[in-house]
């Protein structure tokens, strides 16, 4: 059992893992639809995940179609709104600070941004009215960008940073197999240049089944060496009878021992007067009882 769940285990790993894999590759190598011009959208689309985009966008579109505005109070420093849709009371509309200092601080009454670290869509409307022109970074937490996992102070991860001599990190296989993919994807629609990618890669497998090959031959070469060396390195012993008697093994005939309560004999019991000795068959009580109503009838 622990080792099938093992096995399931491992696939269910893999299948995320390959998963997860998919989603980056969709995310570096392909741009998403947007519903507007807006550049504010335009940067989130280039800076978000495709999943944590496809959330964005969707707050982005109901702000776009659905929200509108009260202004509650004015001042220098902030102002406050109130968004809602048109069809729902107002009691239910939420209230939009919007104060401009050193950099652009906007909060909302729904606190979305405070538990799931994105943007409403009463706060994106706001900012869309105050004709903020692009979506400010401290909005945007890195958790939820590519650059978390591929990106090391600003710089993008490549080959060379991603292993060192003595082994092959994960991230170096995910980086390959990038490279892979996107060949495949920008070679698909020309026959002969899949021709040329699978020319490659079979004369790559060859070299790789050469240098498999020998690397099996050098480690069996030294597994028989080593083999044959701690047989060298083990003396000789000649096994002799003993000079006295020694006692074979097993329980000795005369020993005694507490039996069991499974071996111990069973008592007889009527089942008539529930006493030990005997059977109904043999029961005294019973053929009394039968004598006495055989003189009654």
């Amino acid at each position: 059992m622990l080792n099938e769940f093992v096995i399931q285990y491992d696939k269910a790993v893999e299948a995320r893992r390959a998963a997860e894999e998919d989603e980056d590759f969709k995310t570096m190598n392909s741009k998403p639809v947007l519903s507007s011009v807006n550049l504010i959208e335009a940067k989130a689309s280039s800076r978000y995940t495709r999943n944590l985009f496809d959330v964005f966008k969707k707050e982005w579109i109901e702000d776009t179609f659905n929200l509108t505005h009260e202004t509650i109070s004015k001042t220098s420093e902030e102002i406050i709104y109130k968004v809602g849709q048109l069809d729902i009371d107002k009691i239910y509309w939420r209230n939009v600070n919007f104060r401009v200092s050193d950099k652009i601080d906007v909060t909302c009454s729904c606190a979305k941004f405070e538990t799931y670290e994105i943007l409403c869509k009463h706060i994106l409307y706001v900012l869309k009215k105050r004709h903020v022109e692009t979506l400010p970074d401290h909005y945007i937490l890195p958790r939820w960008t590519l650059d978390a996992r591929y990106k090391v102070d600003n710089c993008t991860i490549g080959l060379e940073d991603t292993h060192n001599e003595n082994e092959v990190s994960g991230l170096t296989l995910w980086y390959v197999q990038s490279n892979f993919r996107k060949a495949i994807e920008q070679a698909r629609d020309s026959p002969t240049e899949i021709k040329k990618l699978n020319i490659i890669l079979l004369k790559f497998l060859e070299e790789q089944s050469i240098r498999t090959r020998s690397k099996q031959l050098e480690t069996g070469s030294q597994d028989s060496m080593a083999g044959s060396s701690q047989v060298n390195m083990i003396p000789h012993i000649s096994i002799r009878d003993p000079l006295v008697h020694t006692n074979t093994k097993g329980r000795p005939k005369s020993a005694t021992r507490i039996k069991s309560s499974l071996e111990a004999p069973k008592k007889r019991a009527c089942s008539h007067c529930k006493k030990l000795g005997h059977y109904i068959s043999s029961c005294p009580k019973k053929k009394m009882e039968e004598s006495l109503l055989e003189r009654e009838g």
